[in-house]
């Protein structure tokens, strides 16, 4: 499932909820950001990498879908490091 409504994806809604998110994180004194992220999400995936995101490991089978289950890329990001989106 996508934090961001399939009818306003592409219009920046999820690239303003990420940038928040790493600042908030970043102002609390954090220093990496992990998610993950199905690797069939190929617009999360294009954001995250945008944002320099890097993948650091693998969940085998993590999320369920119709006839089984999907793996989830883990993925972080230093927040130390500045980067232009």
């Amino acid at each position: 499932k996508s934090c961001v409504g399939e009818g306003v994806q592409g219009g920046g809604a999820g690239a303003r909820l990420l940038e928040k998110a790493m600042s908030v994180a970043k102002s609390d004194g954090g220093r990496t950001v992990l998610l993950e992220v199905r690797p069939s999400n190929e617009k999360a995936l294009a954001l995250y990498r945008r944002y320099a995101f890097r993948q650091i490991g693998v969940r085998r089978g993590y999320y369920p879908k119709a006839g089984g289950r999907e793996d989830a890329l883990v993925l972080a990001r230093d927040l130390m490091e500045e980067v232009c989106a």
